[in-house]
Formats: structure tokens, C-alpha cells, sequence
């Protein structure tokens, strides 16, 4: 039979030898071992032609030294014929392969009536996938060459000048200015750029947004291709015009304009727009994102810019996304809940020890070959128990006769390698795919960004903070020279606080992770070995390879596996738009739904101000629900504290206080300040009408003893008083007089010009405020 296929395989390149031409008719696969070359002839084309086994084409079986120098003969039929090219992708030589297949099947008269556009061939119309091989060099050159034979052949104009040029050619300072401002960029590259210091002054309209350019500049520095560079270009001129859109003044510092909202602004405000105006193409928009997001996060290691962080898009590399930043709706948050929780279960119950069955028969004979009509499942089964020790034996560690007669077995049924071994419920391979439903479920019940899921170590739980006694999650910084990386302190460190029951969904996470990468953690480089979500690689070229999530560069191929394992669809019953970091954004819409206040959004969501939590909640996309639920939640709110425009009569009802608006100090709390007890009544100091005269007295006596660690609560009390009076028109009723009294009594004792506490234990006291919880005014800041 080998004999017979060796035959044949040799009779078909004698035929090619005769007819060179027909080589072309062979598409190209990719080379696994690379050497000069990264192609070779397709072992799928050559195996459906010829009816001979891939793995014999790939030098896999026994007979691999008869069928190697034939394929190596083939492949160098492809060389000389110019098909297979040094150093160049497969995917680009099969592109090129195809455009001369077509170009050669045109007569000159069909040349001559091929669509143009601006003077050359509109390939698009006639090739496929001819846009995304625009990005090769050696298609450029393919186009050149074509259209230069149109040229001559007097279908295309020898002396056509493009649109651009024209004008630029109408510009006779033209010239002079794009040389001018190259020469301005190579002299921002060279400007040294570790802190705030090294920043021009952006005090110049000519130049705008002069800082960020001297960042995007610092970036283009590190890269030679033109390519690359002019990317940070464009991407710089794109959120200059994005700035300006939003009326920022071109003088304006960096840190007046990074926000954490930033590049989903930019994403949402500015590329999708113009991507549904079709001004800019899908194929554009990832590398424009892409750039800002390495702008920012160059800016993030900026000494003294105080910028720690901003929320992340991904986009995909085809068509643009337009709802990477919704949150899932009901029925899809219920199928991906499902969807997580079945795929982390089934792995954990493979954890467990192998069960053996007995099955089967001893399948080979003494020289380790297949015996006739015995290449089964259930003796496949019996090797691996009696003869593989119930270890998982993959193809390229195959060294026994039992492992090979295994694999051969194997290789006969339908069933994959991998679905085998999961069907005998044992786990072959921690990869990507086997570690993303850990993940998933983090990002579902913390809201976390992918980021800083992806950068965390095995020890970023923390069940009771040192400091606040709360459980959270660290997040791990690097420092911005390459040195090992750095746990920063509480107040410069990003912190994920968590509830108790929480604490409790991450712990088992954590277990069931750690438990999970064992045996591969212990094989695992150092720089990786302390990251909780590593993974064994199973892709071709990096197969067996041991790396970490935050290494990987493209999450689009997990995402769809998730997807298509588990079938899941949105509404219109099309393939869902699944990705991390819709996740964020669904976390705080449950929270509303649920009724959960604002003051514990904020602190789940990492927020140090309520301001960026309420904006968060207005700029982000939320669905229907979340929003009624927002706006009744703010209803109720206003309706407690406001007082209606036209209600002049200044009605006396606040003095029963209906609503039971709770004024507290640190001592206490007064349900109703404007009525007071008989005994305060009858004082001469009382005035009908007004709030007690002795309410929060105590702060202003001077027998009272204010020690530091009542501070925090003090700053948490002024912090609410003032959120107050930006919020809400509290301030037109009675209760403006009680606020500003009590804001001026805590001036005086936490102005670091008026106080008797150190400026140190006041700074301290202030960090320490964020997680203090006041309940000022019940219903606003609780």
C-alpha cells in the first residue's frame, strides 16, 4: 500500500517536471519547521488530490523516508518556478499565487476592459481577501508590476499623477512645510521623556495638544518601520480632532486631559462615527486604537503625572464594534452565566483521579504493529490503562509502541485526541481555552477590566486588607525602568474591593485555578510563575509552550471558541458579540437593577470619587432597565432633598421631617433637627423654626477631645457636605444654614493652615475618608 502511494506521489511530480506551469495549480500551507522558507506544497490539496494520508506527507509514519525527499523535490519545483519566496508568510504567497493564476487566464482584450480606479487595477472587484493583503509588501509589488503591464499594454496612463499630488503640486510650500514638520517630529524624538519635568508647554495654538504629541513621538522613537511610526502620526492628528470636537483648548496640560474614559470615548465618539460614515476603513481603526491605547499607557508610567489607569476596548481586526461596550442583556447574561459555570464544572470533575474500566484487548503484535480489526476505542482504552500509565501521550511524545499503536488508533476514528480523553474524563491539556471560564467568571462577579484580571499573581487575594479589614483584590504595577515588579502601598496601588460574598466567588476561583495550573506552574518560566492565569500553549507554532494571559496579544480566537462551544446567540439569533469587557459594564447594571446605592457602586468599581461613578453611569451605554432603574433611584432622591422652584411659601413642613432625614455626627445621629426636645425648647438661645441651637455643638466646644483616628470620619463627613451642595438645591431650604455651619466647624479643624493635627496625620486621614461611609443625608450618600 506505502509502495503503491509513493507511486503515485512520484508519478504526479514527474508530471509537474514535464509541465512546470502546473505547480502553480498547488495553494500553499503554512511551513511548521521554518527554515529560509516559512511555505511548502499543502499536505490537505496533495492528500485529497492523491489519496495519501497528511501524516505521511508530513514525514510523520514509518515510511517517512520514502515520502520526505519527494516533498522536499515538490517544494523545490515551487522555488525556481518563484512560488515559494525566502523569509515570506504562507498566507501572502497564496494570495499572490491566486492573483497570477487569475492574471494569466486574461487575454490582452480582457486586460484592457478590467475596472480602474485613479489609474489602476480596482483588484477588490476580482480578488478575494485582496484588502487585507494590501498590509503585504510583496502584494504592493505584485500591483505595481500588474499595472505597469497595463501601462504598456496602453490601458492605463504612463504620466497619470494622483489627486493628491495635483493639489500638493498646486501648493508650492508644500514641499518645504512636509519637511518641516517631519524634521519637527525627529526632534520631539529625541527629547528625553521619565516625568512631568520633561514636558513642553503646550503654550502655543500652532502646535495643539503639544504634550501628547511629544508622547506619541517618544513611542515612534522605539519603532524603525515607517509603517509603525506613521501610525502613532495619524493617531495623534485623530484625537487631536477628537479633543477639539469636545471643545478642549489645544493648550490644555496632559493631565487635564487623560481620564480613565479616554479611549472609550474616543472608541464610541470618534471612530465609530466616522466608521458608519464610511470615512475611515475597518481595517484602519484597530491600528488608530491601538496607538492611543499605547499612548496612554506610556503616559501611565510618566512620573508625576498621576495617571494610573484607563478602561480598555477591544476592537476586532475586521468590521467594526459597535457594542463591545453594552452590557449583555437579561438572556444573554443567563445562557453565558450557564455557559461559564457548566465549562468550569466539567473541568474541575476532570481533576478528578482516573476511574479505569477494564475494557479491551492487547491490540498489537510483537513488532508493535496493529493487529487486524482491533483498532477500537475500547482497546485504545486498554493500552492507555495498562500500558500508559492513564497519562495523556500526545503525537510528537510519542516514543513506545503501545504510545504510537495508541495514536494510530486514535487516528482512525472520528473522534479527536483531546475529545477522547475528555470522554474518559481526563484533562489533556491546560490551555487558553481550558483557563478563559476562570476568567470570564472573575470579570463577571467583579466588573474588573481585562488588564489587570490578566496581570494578577496567585497571591492579589486579599480576604482581610491590613488597613481596612475589607477583602480585596491587588493590582501589580511594573516599574517603568523594566525592574521586577513593584506592590505599590494602598493609596498608589489600583485595589478591587470586594463584599463578603464575593470574597467567597474569587476565593474558589483562585483554588480552583491554582489547583488547575499545578503541574504546568512548576514548568513555567520565572517571570510567569507567580500569574494566576497561565496556560500550556496548543497552537502550532508555540505548542507546549507555558505563558501567561497578560502575554497574549489577541483574545478574539478564545472569545469565538467560548462562543461557538456553547452556542451562544443574542437576540437575533446571531453569533454574540462575547467579550471581557462587556462585562464591566453589565456588573454595574445588575448592581442597579438590584437597587444597590451609588456610594457601594462606586466602591466596587475601584472608584476614590463618587464623581467618576456617577459619570461613569452616564457616559457608559446601559440598556433600558438600567437606566429606569438610575433614573428612579435619582427620582426618589431629589424628591427627599429638593425643594420645587415654585414653592415660595417656604411651607414649614420639613420642621416634622416626613422624609426622616438623619443629620449624624461623629457622636450620634438627630433624627429631626428642627425639633428639638422640650428642655432645648425652653432655652433662650432656641429660636422657632431653626435647627437646634445645640446640634453638633459639641465639634465647636472646647472641652471636646478630637483624636486622629476619629480624622477620617470628620473628612468623610465634609467630603458627603460638599457633594451635597454640588448635587442637589438642598441648599435652598432650611437645611443649607446646618450644612454650611457644620462645613465651617470642620475647616477648622481639618484645614491643614487652621487645624492642630499634623499636615501628615491630615493627608493620611484623608486617604483613610474613601472608605469611610457617613449617611449624612439618608437615601444620598448611603
Amino acid at each position: 500500500m506505502v509502495t503503491k502511494q509513493i507511486k503515485k506521489l512520484k508519478a504526479y511530480i514527474d508530471e509537474i517536471k514535464a509541465s512546470p506551469v502546473k505547480v502553480w495549480e498547488i495553494p500553499l500551507g503554512n511551513k511548521v519547521k521554518k527554515d529560509k522558507y516559512y511555505a511548502m506544497a499543502s499536505h490537505v490539496y496533495l492528500s485529497d488530490k492523491l489519496g495519501i494520508s497528511k501524516a505521511a506527507l508530513q514525514g510523520a509514519t514509518s515510511a517517512a523516508h520514502s515520502y520526505v525527499p519527494l516533498m522536499n523535490e515538490l517544494n523545490e519545483i515551487l522555488i525556481s518556478e518563484g512560488i515559494l519566496i525566502e523569509g515570506t508568510i504562507s498566507s501572502a504567497l497564496e494570495l499572490r499565487r491566486t492573483v497570477m493564476i487569475w492574471w494569466k487566464s486574461l487575454s490582452d482584450e480582457e486586460k484592457f476592459d478590467l475596472e480602474t480606479h485613479g489609474n489602476s487595477i480596482s483588484f477588490n472587484k476580482y480578488i478575494k481577501n485582496w484588502r487585507g493583503g494590501k498590509d503585504y509588501e510583496i502584494i504592493n509589488e505584485l500591483a505595481e508590476q500588474l499595472n505597469n503591464e497595463l501601462i504598456v499594454l496602453g490601458a492605463l496612463r504612463g504620466d497619470y499623477i494622483p489627486v493628491k499630488e495635483r493639489e500638493q503640486l498646486r501648493d508650492k510650500e508644500f514641499i518645504p512645510k512636509q519637511k518641516a514638520t517631519a524634521q519637527r517630529w525627529r526632534d520631539l524624538e529625541l527629547i528625553s521623556l521619565e516625568s512631568v519635568e520633561d514636558l513642553l508647554a503646550p503654550d502655543s495654538s500652532d502646535e495643539p495638544f503639544v504634550q501628547i504629541k511629544q508622547l506619541a513621538a517618544h513611542i515612534r522613537a522605539s519603532y524603525s518601520a515607517k509603517s509603525s511610526k506613521n501610525n502613532f502620526r495619524d493617531a495623534y492628528n485623530h484625537l487631536c480632532k477628537f479633543l477639539l470636537k469636545n471643545n478642549i483648548a489645544t493648550t490644555s496640560f496632559l493631565k487635564d486631559i487623560l481620564n480613565e474614559y479616554l479611549l472609550v470615548r474616543f472608541n464610541q465618539d470618534y471612530i465609530i462615527p466616522l466608521m458608519d460614515n464610511e470615512e475611515m476603513s475597518p481595517a484602519t481603526a484597530p491600528s488608530i486604537i491601538s496607538a492611543v491605547r499605547i499612548i496612554l499607557k506610556r503616559a501611565k508610567s510618566l512620573k508625576g503625572l498621576g495617571f494610573h489607569g484607563f478602561i480598555d476596548v477591544e476592537m476586532a481586526v475586521k468590521g467594526r464594534v459597535t457594542e463591545s461596550y453594552k452590557p449583555y442583556i437579561k438572556q444573554e447574561r443567563d445562557d453565558i452565566n450557564n455557559a461559564i459555570h457548566e465549562s468550569i464544572e466539567e473541568t474541575i470533575e476532570l481533576l478528578s483521579p482516573y476511574t479505569k474500566v477494564g475494557s479491551g484487548i492487547y491490540p498489537l503484535d510483537n513488532r508493535g504493529h496493529l493487529l487486524l480489526g482491533l483498532a477500537t476505542i475500547e482497546n485504545a482504552r486498554f493500552l492507555f490503562e495498562n500500558n500508559l500509565n492513564c497519562s495523556p501521550v500526545y503525537y510528537h511524545t510519542a516514543k513506545t509502541n503501545e504510545e504510537k499503536g495508541f495514536l494510530k488508533i486514535v487516528g482512525k476514528l472520528d473522534v479527536g485526541l483531546h475529545e477522547i480523553y475528555k470522554s474518559w474524563g481526563v484533562l489533556s491539556v491546560v490551555d487558553a481555552n481550558v483557563i478563559a471560564p476562570f476568567v470570564f467568571r472573575l470579570a463577571q462577579i467583579t466588573g474588573m477590566n481585562a488588564e489587570p484580571i490578566f496581570d494578577l499573581n496567585v497571591d492579589d487575594l486579599v480576604l482581610s486588607h491590613e488597613i481596612t479589614g475589607k477583602p480585596c483584590l491587588r493590582y501589580w504595577k511594573e516599574r517603568s525602568t523594566g525592574e521586577k515588579e513593584l506592590h505599590l502601598d494602598l493609596f498608589e496601588a489600583k485595589l478591587q474591593w470586594l463584599s463578603k460574598k464575593q470574597s467567597v466567588e474569587v476565593q474558589k476561583i483562585f483554588e480552583g485555578v491554582v489547583n488547575l495550573t499545578a503541574n504546568i506552574r512548576k514548568d513555567a518560566h520565572n517571570s510567569i510563575k507567580g500569574r494566576l492565569f497561565i496556560f500550556k500553549s496548543s497552537g502550532q507554532k508555540t505548542y507546549g509552550e507555558i505563558k501567561s494571559f497578560s502575554e497574549l496579544k489577541n483574545t478574539t480566537s478564545i472569545y469565538s471558541n467560548f462562543v461557538s462551544r456553547h452556542s451562544l446567540q443574542n437576540a437575533a439569533g446571531k453569533p454574540l458579540k462575547f467579550s471581557i469587557s462587556r462585562f464591566r459594564p453589565t456588573f454595574v447594571s445588575e448592581m442597579l437593577e438590584a437597587g444597590v446605592s451609588i456610594r457601594e457602586i462606586q466602591l466596587m468599581l475601584g472608584h476614590s470619587n463618587i464623581e467618576t461613578t456617577m459619570n461613569y453611569l452616564d457616559k457608559l451605554d446601559f440598556n433600558r432597565i438600567a437606566r429606569a432603574k438610575l433614573n428612579e433611584a435619582l427620582t426618589r432622591i431629589h424628591k427627599r432633598t429638593i425643594v420645587p422652584a415654585n414653592d415660595n411659601s417656604q411651607s414649614s413642613d420639613f420642621l416634622e421631617n416626613p422624609d426622616r432625614i438623619i443629620f449624624s455626627t461623629p457622636l450620634g445621629g438627630c433624627a429631626n433637627i428642627f425639633s428639638p426636645p422640650d428642655f432645648i425648647r425652653s432655652m433662650s438661645s432656641y429660636n422657632q423654626g431653626q435647627a437646634c441651637s445645640q446640634y453638633n455643638k459639641c465639634l465647636s466646644c472646647e472641652n471636646v477631645m478630637i483624636t486622629v483616628d476619629k480624622l477620617p470620619m470628620l473628612f468623610a463627613m465634609q467630603r458627603d457636605y460638599e457633594l451635597l451642595m454640588q448635587r442637589n438645591r438642598i441648599m435652598d431650604t432650611p437645611y443649607g444654614y446646618v450644612i454650611e455651619e457644620n462645613l465651617a466647624l470642620l475647616d477648622e479643624m481639618l484645614n491643614p493652615k487652621k487645624s492642630d493635627f499634623s499636615i501628615g496625620d491630615l493627608e493620611h486621614a484623608k486617604r483613610l475618608s474613601v472608605f469611610e461611609e457617613t449617611a449624612i443625608v439618608d437615601g444620598v450618600t448611603a
